[in-house]
């Protein structure tokens, strides 16, 4: 048995782990969790006399060494680990992003699952924030592909797109924000991942006023910025607990992370460990973490969104098999972390 422990200082990674560190065994490997202020000292002296394998969330404490662990960074990609750090060999994140290049990703799978039923009032459930203020180059962009965009949301992932947007004038964008220590291939990564993440949510924003025309009372919208656009919701909610009892058996709408392109990241893999029916845009991983339910749950524009949620909404049954679908897809999660930790400490 292999002894891998979690270190971070902050219990409110914690919940970015969801059901993760609920259970310990994962085939030959015994995980322990040793979040928060106090647990997190004594991770510290398990790295220092090298007992074990150190997971630690954000480089809290960071570890230079590979043959002691490695630094988790959970915010998302690697353009969120400080640029000092870069060049570590031993740093890994939580999301793909397709225009990054070389980057090692730990794969968590949502584990535990929530055996439930559909509700009877079944609502669609959208959660998140948003902010699509742009400057200048932004919006132009977003103009001139926004129809491209809505036709096949996929594309945002595709590298071919990114060339053909930086192969003009536009890699002025940001550059009055950029470290000039940075060299021109990384500020190119990042001019791109910030319009990435920019367009996604101009993306999102798009998506969820068609919907609310659509469907509107069975839209269950959640969080404080939608306000601003005189949308009807409902505020933020931070605890935990409650967000699982929305999801529980309700149809959640998944529009992916604006960081990237991955199927199982933390906001989907607490849908699924709630016993909610996820759909999720299309992402560059799906058909291999869906299978066969790729076709059932995922869809890439706004007509196969909406068909499939018109289909999902007054068919009770079909709800039902599908929950259970998802349920089953994830029964051997335990061998998944395993592969995920193999990769990491084989």
């Amino acid at each position: 048995m292999k002894f891998i422990y979690f270190s971070f200082k902050h219990r409110y990674r914690y919940g970015d782990l969801n059901n993760f560190l609920n259970s310990r065994i994962y085939g030959k490997y015994f995980v322990l969790n040793l979040g928060g202020p106090f647990k997190s000292f004594i991770a510290k002296l398990l790295t220092f006399f090298k007992i074990g394998k150190a997971i630690s969330c954000d480089g809290k404490p960071l570890i230079t060494d590979k043959s002691r662990g490695i630094n988790f960074w959970m915010r998302g990609t690697t353009i969120n680990i400080p640029f000092n750090l870069w060049n570590l060999d031993n740093n890994y994140v939580t999301i793909n992003n397709p225009i990054l290049q070389g980057r090692k990703i730990f794969q968590v799978y949502p584990i535990n699952i929530k055996k439930t039923r559909i509700q009877d009032d079944i609502k669609i459930v959208y959660m998140s924030r948003v902010n699509i203020e742009t400057n200048f180059q932004e919006k132009n962009i977003w103009e001139k592909y926004k129809m491209q965009l809505l036709e096949d949301f996929s594309i945002i992932d595709n590298k071919k797109f990114w060339d053909k947007i930086f192969s003009n004038n536009n890699l002025k964008i940001y550059e009055d924000i950029l470290k000039k220590e940075l060299s021109e291939e990384s500020k190119n990564e990042v001019k791109k991942f910030l319009l990435y993440k920019k367009l996604k949510v101009l993306l999102r924003f798009e998506i969820i006023k068609n919907l609310i025309t659509r469907f509107d009372s069975k839209l269950n919208l959640i969080g404080d910025d939608w306000n601003s656009f005189s949308f009807k919701s409902k505020p933020s909610i931070f605890n935990t607990r409650k967000i699982k009892n929305i999801y529980k058996g309700n149809i959640c709408l998944d529009l992916g992370s604006i960081l990237g392109s991955v199927s199982l990241y933390s906001r989907s893999n607490l849908i699924i460990e709630s016993g909610g029916l996820i759909i999720q845009s299309f992402q560059n991983d799906g058909k291999n973490i869906w299978g066969d339910l790729h076709n059932k749950i995922l869809f890439k524009n706004l007509p196969d969104l909406i068909s499939l949620l018109e289909n999902l909404l007054y068919n009770k049954k079909y709800c039902s098999i599908l929950l259970q679908k998802i349920y089953n897809n994830f029964i051997d999660s335990n061998k998944s972390i395993e592969q995920s930790l193999d990769k990491i400490f084989k």
